[in-house]
């Protein structure tokens, strides 16, 4: 008569630790498909920024005390504030007048003007910001500013915010918000969205122009930048 053969008690406990461990790692990759999956559905867009920074390509803005040139910085930080803000507010559409030191425009300053306040026209960009870094004859000038026009309260707000944002992370100083009626620039002044130009400081000042090619520096002003934008749209469109 055949017997049947159990089970000591130190292998039932070794499978049941193995069928434990398939167990969860079952769970961890159902978990990893299933974040694979949501993060591949489509997200709502509630507003479109539209970032140009400054210059590039033929035009290489100001040189730095450091012979730097400002486009160089000015795609930095841009490229910055846009990955800030879809990581933070993925709802929010971020569009750039250039991404590269390439551009798409012809080399003549009236035409690469127009095609920048074109370029967020055409794209239907709700919001427009222009990065630049400011010179001064004076090497000790420093600090930074934004541009608007006088009846776009909303990108007065925005200014602010920023101001606020960089006082808070140490960042100095705030020159205050100027009004494109009285200083023209064109990027902002042929817009009728939101717009807003801003001068990130002085690149003919040697200390703030070494500082503004360091890396964590960037990010202050990229994050206070991205901030700003994001608590602005959010208000706009009352969202949650």
């Amino acid at each position: 008569m055949s017997k049947k053969r159990r089970l000591k008690p130190k292998v039932k406990i070794g499978l049941l630790v193995i069928l434990c461990i398939c167990c969860i790692i079952g769970v961890f990759s159902w978990l990893h498909i299933n974040q694979d999956t949501q993060s591949d559905e489509p997200v709502e867009t509630v507003a479109t920024l539209c970032i140009d920074p400054g210059h590039g390509g033929y035009d290489a803005g100001t040189i730095g005390a450091d012979g730097s040139y400002e486009k160089d910085i000015n795609l930095e930080i841009a490229l910055a504030v846009g990955k800030e803000i879809e990581k933070e507010e993925p709802r929010i559409k971020i569009i750039y007048t250039r991404d590269s030191d390439e551009i798409t425009w012809p080399e003549n300053e009236e035409e690469d003007l127009k095609a920048r306040v074109q370029f967020a026209q055409e794209n239907k960009a709700d919001y427009y910001l222009s990065i630049h870094m400011n010179s001064n004859e004076d090497p000790s000038a420093f600090g930074y500013e934004s541009y608007v026009r006088q009846n776009d309260t909303t990108s007065q707000a925005i200014a602010e915010n920023i101001a606020e944002e960089l006082d808070e992370s140490g960042w100095e100083y705030n020159r205050g918000i100027l009004f494109v009626e009285e200083y023209p620039l064109y990027v902002v002044s042929e817009q009728t969205i939101p717009s807003l130009l801003f001068e990130a400081g002085y690149m003919s000042n040697y200390q703030e122009c070494t500082d503004l090619q360091q890396s964590k520096n960037q990010k202050i002003i990229a994050k206070a930048i991205a901030k700003s934008y994001i608590d602005q749209i959010v208000k706009d469109k009352n969202l949650d």
